[in-house]
């Protein structure tokens, strides 16, 4: 799997989007001009499995992941989509799988419906040895039976971790890395950050989830037109203000950040035995 040194590397984020997609040649030239030299691009469903793939092709920057998102797991058929799945993570060898995972809050969500996915997704990460990125909310009990009962031994990402922090320890047994999204350094998600201080070193990641989660003014460096309904949206370039106010809040020196960051990044994306 695909490792790399020395440069920022945004952990989660949706490039494939269409208020992404249409300008990703223009955001690929502004994220390397601030020092950005890696995106994990997350696919959500089937349909934009190809978008991700393209992106990956055309872009040396981007490494995909391709999987199914808890909230479209609502619209999918029970069959018919692992091999799908397979043949394009066998076809790049440095993708994950994600985004996946659980998610109560959402409305009509089917948790148990959500489980059933989770877990044949976690099946075929484990039989290719790949990461995973998971994404959950309200669900941190569920998630948690889900990795107990599967064989599921390769390294994942808490994505924009809101979870309990007393779940960290044990989550780091499993071998998790936790990503912190710019989003939680607006005033109003301050709480969020308290468990960050709990959360080892060597297991942290930062992300922008752009083309949303957008940060508080101060860090935001580089813009793109709205979204058609107006709503702003978050450049992935404005990953380089996120690595320097985490620098700050952490007390840690940046160089020695963007160092170890670039580090967690390449031990997570390291490809296991199958």
């Amino acid at each position: 799997m695909r490792a790399r040194s020395g440069g920022l590397v945004d952990a989660h984020l949706h490039l494939q989007m269409p208020a992404l997609r249409e300008f990703a040649s223009r955001i690929i030239e502004e994220t390397r001009n601030a020092g950005v030299e890696q995106l994990l691009v997350n696919a959500t469903s089937p349909q934009d499995w190809k978008d991700v793939a393209d992106l990956a092709e055309l872009h040396s920057d981007v490494t995909p992941f391709f999987g199914i998102h808890p909230w479209q797991v609502n619209s999918m058929d029970h069959s018919g989509w692992e091999d799908q799945l397979r043949n394009f993570l066998t076809r790049f060898p440095e993708s994950g799988v994600g985004e996946v995972g659980l998610d109560k809050w959402i409305r009509d969500h089917d948790i148990a419906k959500q489980r059933d996915f989770f877990l044949r997704q976690l099946t075929i990460a484990e039989s290719l040895g790949r990461p995973v990125a998971v994404h959950c909310l309200r669900a941190w009990g569920h998630l948690w039976e889900c990795l107990a009962q599967s064989e599921f031994s390769q390294p994942f990402l808490l994505h924009s971790f809101s979870g309990p922090g007393e779940m960290i320890g044990d989550f780091v047994d499993r071998g998790a890395f936790f990503s912190l999204s710019g989003y939680f350094f607006r005033p109003e998600k301050s709480a969020k950050l308290e468990a960050f201080q709990n959360i080892p070193d060597d297991r942290l990641l930062l992300e922008t989830d752009a083309p949303d989660m957008l940060p508080p003014a101060n860090l935001i460096a580089t813009t793109l037109p709205p979204k058609e309904n107006g709503s702003p949206v978050n450049h992935p370039a404005n990953l380089r203000r996120i690595y320097e106010v985490y620098s700050e809040w952490s007390g840690r020196d940046l160089d020695e950040v963007i160092s170890s960051l670039s580090d967690n990044a390449a031990n997570f994306l390291r490809k296991r035995s199958q």
